[in-house]
């Protein structure tokens, strides 16, 4: 018996129920999969790491519960195990290590506190969650949703990390059956996919890799081990094992991350022609393309909705409130916190305190302005804010947000004052990358004489902070936003297309929308005793890599 067997013999759930005896073989990959934090994966350890010292069990009952060894290791360790599985054609090592995980999360004590608000966090300090904690906050939420018992000390710790950490309620008792929040959205996606591939596409995409693996190094890697389709048509759950721990050898290997996911797309797009031809069509892999071009958004609550509203000399401001909280907080189930007439610093405060680890499981981020403003200064009360320096950039800067789309609505005039003109020359000089160097077949979407220029120096690790973002503007510079008594202009547009079709076409093609029914209508100023005809022209900028589509609402 090794060291793992005898903490094990020695170390029990307290409760009656066995939350493993209900479990099906299918689902046992599946939840082990939904429980890893792609963040955390690494290519640098290797396999041999999995002997030795980091496969043993420590003797410390700390936050990391009773394995001593660091995530990245416990992660590299879980895939030894899916490795296993499909050696032994057998789903018993996954098992196993669901047991152990469950055991180590059993024995954190975090420190109790009481509950929070959405709104009382705003005034709290940052609290920052640990792995352990994390850890916790998944299988939890994970146990639920495959209708598993959690025992205990599970849920006492729970508890208490919702607790000290001010969580906010809405994302516990008031979630909808099924739905998650602290799961990682790009492995529920994954997940789906996974569900809905048959043990023969599964193989098939071995087969793919196995062709591709003759010019490419990593892909032969990910060939380890061999696979049999008639084990995996009669093993149950053993497609599952062979499809997950090909994402998670991806995600390893940093050749996917929740942001790009080309290389699954191609070899999705490869299966369909090996299955239907080229040029064929099938519902089900299109189905599988659509979703990887889109940004993952699987939580409930979706994301977090800020609203900074002006309500000094703007009539009309709570119309325009009423619209946007109906939308958002009510159909779209979005977080919603809202700051009346805030000072330069309370705004400033509330994006430092975004950065607190209870706002990192959100999948997307809206912010609305609606105020008073010229082309670079949005006014706040007893003062102003710079439109990107202090509103935009250090939003689009938090850790959290940095993958996910992060959307800007701005309600405001941006009329010409102290306009200063500039330039700026910058030599560009592409940087080779170590993490992307493949073969041609597995580079992104573009035309030879771009894969010939740039392929070789693409890298997924690094992301401009200022991508993945969208800023809507009501008005184009140097120029007015209409407001009356009823609200504006902008925002009813806005609210009426993104009720009709947020939720069915991309966000850019929504806004293009709004800015031709914005721009229909004709608007009268009265300026020095004469009338005079205007219409606003609303305008976007955006950065966004994917598809950004906002959640179906709930009927």
């Amino acid at each position: 018996m090794d060291h793992l067997q005898r903490q094990l013999s020695n170390i029990s759930l307290s409760g009656d129920q066995d939350v493993l005896s209900t479990l099906q073989d299918e689902d046992v990959p599946k939840l082990l999969f939904l429980s890893v934090d792609p963040s955390r994966m690494t290519k640098t350890q290797r396999y041999a790491d999995l002997s030795g010292a980091n496969d043993a069990l420590g003797a410390s009952q700390g936050v990391g519960g009773i394995f001593a060894d660091s995530e990245s290791s416990s992660n590299l360790r879980l895939l030894e195990k899916f490795k296993r599985c499909l050696a032994e054609k057998r789903i018993t090592p996954l098992r196993r290590e669901l047991q152990c995980r469950l055991l180590s999360l059993s024995c954190v004590k975090p420190d109790s506190n009481s509950r929070s608000t959405l709104e009382s966090n705003f005034s709290d300090e940052s609290n920052v969650l640990n792995d352990g904690e994390e850890d916790i906050l998944r299988f939890t939420e994970l146990l639920e949703v495959f209708r598993l018992p959690v025992p205990t000390e599970i849920r006492e710790n729970f508890e208490c990390i919702i607790s000290s950490k001010k969580i906010p309620l809405t994302v516990g008792p008031e979630k909808s059956e099924g739905s998650t929040f602290f799961v990682e959205p790009g492995c529920t996606v994954i997940a789906e996919v996974g569900d809905s591939l048959s043990p023969s596409d599964v193989f098939q995409l071995y087969e793919i890799l196995s062709g591709t693996a003759r010019g490419d190094e990593k892909a032969r890697e990910l060939l380890s081990p061999e696979l049999e389709q008639d084990a995996l048509e009669k093993v149950p759950g053993l497609k599952d094992v062979a499809f997950y721990y090909l994402v998670l050898e991806m995600l390893r290997k940093e050749m996917i991350n929740r942001l790009y996911t080309h290389k699954l797309h191609f070899l999705f797009d490869q299966l369909k022609k090996m299955k239907f031809g080229e040029g064929a069509e099938d519902p089900h892999i299109d189905g599988i393309l659509t979703t990887l071009g889109r940004y993952p958004i699987a939580s409930r609550s979706p994301g977090l909705c800020l609203v900074f509203l002006m309500t000094e000399g703007r009539r009309g401001a709570s119309q325009d409130l009423a619209k946007v909280r109906e939308l958002f907080e009510k159909q779209y189930k979005y977080a919603f916190f809202v700051k009346n007439d805030p000072t330069a610093e309370e705004i400033k405060s509330i994006i430092s305190k975004l950065k607190a680890g209870r706002y990192k499981y959100y999948d997307s981020l809206v912010v609305w302005f609606m105020g008073h403003g010229d082309k670079t200064y949005l006014h706040v009360k007893d003062g102003r804010i710079h439109r990107r320096l202090e509103l935009i950039e250090p939003v689009t800067e938090i850790e959290w947000y940095i993958k996910k789309p992060k959307l800007f609505f701005i309600q405001a005039c941006a009329v010409k004052k102290d306009r200063r003109r500039f330039s700026s020359t910058c030599q560009v000089k592409a940087m080779r990358a170590s993490t992307d160097s493949l073969s041609v077949s597995w580079r992104a979407s573009a035309g030879s004489e771009w894969q010939d220029k740039y392929a070789d120096y693409t890298d997924m690790s690094l992301v401009n902070s200022f991508a993945d973002t969208l800023i809507s503007y009501a008005t184009m510079w140097y120029q007015y936003a209409t407001r009356g008594e009823e609200g504006s202009l902008y925002v009813d547009t806005l609210v009426d297309q993104l009720r009709q079709y947020g939720h069915k076409e991309s966000v850019e093609n929504v806004l293009q929308r709004v800015h031709y029914n914005v721009n229909m209508v004709s608007l009268l100023h009265s300026e020095e005793g004469q009338d005079i005809k205007w219409k606003q022209a609303p305008f976007f900028e955006s950065s966004l890599q994917k598809v950004f589509i906002f959640p179906k609402p709930e009927v």
